[in-house]
């Protein structure tokens, strides 16, 4: 596989990836961090409960508090903003592709009107790096709403993601990362030990980085 050689970081055009390498660099102390689990997905709180030890300045908004509303004030004072829960592609509407917080559907619209200053943004949910080809070779999904809204490294699924992998993979990811890591350096780190346990590419291989690597 290509990851046990190399670093990737895939860009949706050349104009968001000199957006991305233009912005300054955060020193990662803000941590916000949301999930909202289910019956589907019981290993979100661990999930988020790991991250959380990682970094002392993390605010943790689990199932009820994670709502849209909460989404909206605490994601712009983020360095690092992760989002663990359902997702949605739309193939009919993208720009109704959506993640589901706890007071309902936050969706590509809905991204669209945040204000983030982040240096990495993870959508740790199923399909939220999906998208839709439109007239004049646009991409659009979940991916695209949150770079207009200002991530600089998005970290997203291209299929309907393993729940327990995902949060093994997260925290591999965030370990490295919070140690120094590029985000590029902590995915291949995180994947190929991951590779290693679970072989099988569905359950390593759905999360790609987009942006700055």
């Amino acid at each position: 596989y290509v990851i046990e050689n190399y670093e990737l970081c895939y860009a949706p055009s050349a104009g968001t990836l000199l957006h991305c390498l233009a912005a300054p660099h955060s020193s990662l102390q803000q941590v916000v961090l949301l999930g909202v689990a289910d019956a589907q997905m019981p290993e979100v709180q661990g999930e988020v409960n790991t991250l959380a030890s990682l970094s002392p300045n993390s605010l943790v908004l689990l199932d009820d508090q994670a709502t849209i509303e909460a989404l909206r004030e605490h994601g712009p004072t983020a360095d690092v903003l992760h989002l663990a829960c359902h997702g949605q592609f739309r193939p009919d509407n993208p720009l109704f592709s959506a993640l589901r917080l706890a007071n309902g559907w936050f969706t590509v619209y809905d991204a669209y009107e945040l204000d983030l200053h982040c240096d990495v943004v993870s959508l740790s949910a199923c399909e939220t790096g999906m998208n839709m080809v439109v007239p004049g070779d646009e991409l659009i999904g979940l991916a695209r709403g949150f770079f207009a809204a200002g991530a600089r490294s998005l970290l997203v699924s291209l299929w309907t993601a393993d729940d327990a992998a995902t949060a093994q993979l997260m925290g591999l990811f965030y370990t490295r990362l919070f140690a120094g890591d590029t985000p590029a350096a902590a995915l291949r780190h995180a994947q190929r030990v991951l590779l290693v346990e679970l072989e099988h590419p569905f359950f390593w291989a759905p999360f790609v980085l987009l942006g700055r690597w």
